[in-house]
């Protein structure tokens, strides 16, 4: 039950680091407007410029290493606390 609970924790933070990762990159304009930053996949979070180059790929890393390791915590058969040829 326990091993369940963290890999459920465990997917859901990973989705929601993929979900807050910086998707666009830093556009430049020509002629005199500034350097716009990078936001996430709803746009509630807006990254400075230039944070959405360096924060991408830590991110992505990240969050699909939480998704993959909770899916495996989930589906993982539990441990046997002794099969009935062992016990006598």
């Amino acid at each position: 039950m326990r091993r369940r609970v963290i890999g459920a924790t465990l997917t859901v933070l990973g989705v929601l680091v993929l979900l807050f990762e910086p998707v666009e990159g830093a556009m430049r304009c020509a002629g005199g407007c500034r350097e716009q930053g990078a936001s996430s996949w709803w746009g509630l979070v807006d990254y400075p410029a230039g944070w959405g180059d360096k924060l991408a790929w830590p991110m992505l890393i990240i969050g699909v290493a939480l998704v993959v390791t909770g899916i495996v915590l989930l589906l993982k058969p539990g441990r046997s606390r002794g099969s009935p040829s062992t016990a006598r």
